[in-house]
């Protein structure tokens, strides 16, 4: 049986819009976009990065952040907290293209896995790891069809979250999306993708190095898009990606197949014997 991949996905919805329906998310409407260079003064000097971020006034800085109208992926983070067995998933930090990964400057691993493979599971668990070190920025985002808003299954709606993950600070802002929104008539205009993918490429150089994680990029209603973005990132972040599709026709540096390990039903295991020993529990509470 072949595999699903990004490649064979968007060639089948370019020659047939009705390709892929059965699958909610994958590529609709995805189209070609020109970047703008806003011509902002980036930081090359990591001991500069606090720096770059100027303070405002609390009016400008929450006036930006409502202006950015950024979906918020930490409800996401924090359900799969809840739900997620302590233990399952943390196998990963010592695979070998996970550790190369996060002992990098750069580049894209990429996490495939069927449905039911955990991969929300894992994600969460890279973050929480992630963001218990103090010594980097780890920004996140859970792509996720069954949201009401149909902003977290799209390309704007990621770039709003990153820009505001990564560019405001307390009361401080970095200077390029302060000139951004400037430049959108003082937040009465919302920026273009254009705008938003360019002002996050000259944040991102500033903050180096950066985790970003990406769950369910099949859940993405243009994927295709999203990638050509990250294409410009990775020089400057390192980022994780889970699909349920194969990374095809795609530059990945590190690429880990969860159907492929025997990881995915230790998981299992330990999952099940937590639920055992709940309902265990839960009987001599009735008795």
């Amino acid at each position: 049986m072949t595999e699903p991949s990004l490649g064979r996905h968007f060639r089948e919805q370019q020659s047939n819009p009705q390709a892929g329906a059965d699958r909610p998310g994958m590529f609709a409407g995805a189209s070609h976009f020109s970047m703008v260079n806003p011509q902002f003064q980036a930081a090359t000097n990591i001991q500069n990065i606090q720096n770059s971020y100027h303070t405002w006034n609390a009016n400008d800085v929450f006036a930006i952040r409502k202006w950015l109208k950024a979906p918020d992926p930490s409800t996401n983070f924090v359900a799969a907290c809840d739900k997620r067995t302590p233990g399952t998933g943390e196998w990963i930090f010592s695979h070998p293209e996970f550790v190369k990964w996060r002992e990098a400057t750069s580049g894209i691993l990429w996490i495939q896995g069927k449905v039911g493979s955990g991969k929300t599971f894992l994600s969460t668990a890279i973050i929480e790891n992630l963001q218990a070190n103090q010594a980097f920025l780890c920004c996140y985002y859970y792509f996720d069809n069954r949201d009401n808003s149909q902003t977290k299954t799209n390309a704007r709606g990621l770039l709003q979250s990153l820009l505001l993950q990564m560019a405001t600070r307390d009361e401080t802002v970095h200077p390029a999306l302060h000139e951004l929104y400037r430049r959108s008539n003082h937040g009465l205009m919302e920026p273009t993708i254009a705008g938003l993918s360019a002002t996050l490429e000259v944040v991102s150089k500033d903050l180096s190095p950066v985790y970003l994680v990406l769950d369910a990029m099949d859940e993405c209603s243009e994927a295709f898009d999203v990638l050509k973005h990250l294409a410009h990132l990775k020089k400057n972040l390192c980022i994780a990606v889970t699909s349920r599709y194969l990374a095809t026709d795609y530059d990945v540096s590190w690429y880990i197949h969860l159907d492929h390990t025997e990881y995915f039903h230790q998981d299992i295991a330990q999952y099940l014997e937590e639920k055992i020993q709940a309902s265990k529990i839960e009987a001599r509470t009735l008795d």
